[in-house]
């Protein structure tokens, strides 16, 4: 979905207001939905859609359906984009563009495309803006000069030290005080730093919860994030700090919340990391248990998959009905939200009733196969419900 803003807002921006108005929608569609949480709750949200159709589908559509697979959103809309756009000549063109940019996913030479594009844009938007400044004046100095502004721009941004230099610390600190987006359009640099800076902190926490901050468990925490002697102070003295004492670890979990929200995969790793440094010095405590459980609400990392992490550190003697529901699949609980939605797809097609019955099955077997999708079904949904970020 990465190229999703861009695509659409560069095409309405060239339809109304030409070539200038295609840079702009390029750089707004990049800046506010393709590296914003607008593309990722859209992802969610046709995820849902997807699920909801296949549930409701009988077997005779579900078939043809089922072969569209992953390879239907990038073509309709395009269609529909480019009919509206620019009529026929628009939906013939935007049709096969779409297939390109969205349906093919298994195209090595497709992906890296991509992957370079969205690269390109990340470090180098500040030139991009630029260079559409002087394209939309019409003004050949205005161009250079904010090409040159931006290339400066651009290597105090990815070096980190911008904001030391230009001496604005107190100015970005009210802003990020009052920004209504918070941390969404923040460059994935500055994502990194921030996310590291508060995991130095929460780890000390916990480290610190079962009374004692144990070498094993810094050595972890330095391992986890690749943290080598003496390369960051800032971090090192956040750790210094926060371990002193397991209170007023709320702060680091909030931080994160800004970080990870509507990023399950992010939740997930935030929460097992902090296992990892709790169970460094042996088998975790209730007091560590409290507070990674305390974190994992504050990110909002659903409860299904907190208890999945926690059993792969905790040994169980009893199965939970939330490990029943992955066993009915046949899928273990650490299995991606993509594994499971493709083993329930393939058990679905495998049970259908109406397969069996087009097949000349007696009533029995249909009768099974019914109660078998039921069951089905009921799983993936749990499992999916467990799991679900928003």
């Amino acid at each position: 979905m990465a190229p999703l803003g861009k695509f659409t807002l560069s095409v309405i921006g060239l339809r109304l207001f030409g070539a200038a108005g295609f840079f702009w929608g390029m750089f707004l569609g990049h800046l506010l939905i393709d590296r914003s949480l607008v593309g990722k709750w859209i992802e969610n949200r046709l995820g849902e859609l997807d699920d909801n159709i296949r549930l409701l589908l009988p077997y005779g559509f579900y078939k043809y359906y089922s072969r569209l697979d992953d390879n239907l959103f990038g073509k309709l809309w395009g269609a529909f984009l480019g009919a509206i756009t620019f009529g026929w000549g628009g939906f013939i063109v935007l049709f096969i563009l779409g297939h390109i940019l969205f349906d093919i996913r298994g195209n090595t030479l497709v992906k890296d495309a991509k992957k370079g594009f969205e690269h390109f844009w990340n470090r180098h938007w500040g030139k991009i803006l630029g260079f559409i400044l002087g394209f939309s004046l019409h003004n050949k100095i205005v161009l250079f000069a904010g090409i040159i502004v931006g290339f400066f721009a651009d290597l105090y941004r990815l070096e980190g030290s911008w904001r030391n230099k230009l001496k604005i610390n107190r100015l970005l600190g009210f802003w990020a005080r009052i920004n209504p987006l918070k941390l969404a359009l923040h460059s994935p640099e500055a994502r990194k730093v921030s996310l590291i800076q508060s995991m130095a902190g929460l780890s000390a926490k916990v480290a610190k919860a079962d009374g004692q901050v144990s070498e094993n468990e810094i050595r972890t925490f330095k391992k986890i994030f690749d943290i080598s002697a003496g390369s960051n102070d800032k971090i090192a003295r956040i750790f210094n700090d926060a371990k002193q004492t397991a209170d007023n670890f709320e702060p680091y979990a909030f931080q994160l919340r800004l970080l990870a929200k509507n990023d399950l995969a992010l939740q997930e790793s935030i929460v097992e990391n902090l296992f990892k440094i709790a169970v460094a010095d042996g088998r975790f405590g209730e007091a560590e248990l409290g507070i990674i459980r305390s974190v994992a609400a504050i990110i909002e990392l659903p409860d299904g998959n907190f208890e999945a992490i926690r059993q792969n550190f905790e040994i169980r003697t009893q199965a939970s009905s939330l490990n029943d529901y992955y066993q009915v699949l046949g899928i273990f609980c650490n299995a991606s939200n993509f594994e499971i939605k493709r083993r329930w797809k393939e058990l679905i097609n495998q049970y259908h009733p109406d397969r069996a019955q087009a097949n000349g099955a007696d009533r029995g077997t249909i009768e099974a196969y019914t109660l078998k999708m039921a069951e089905i079904n009921n799983a993936y949904q749990n499992i999916m419900k467990s799991r679900k970020a928003v």
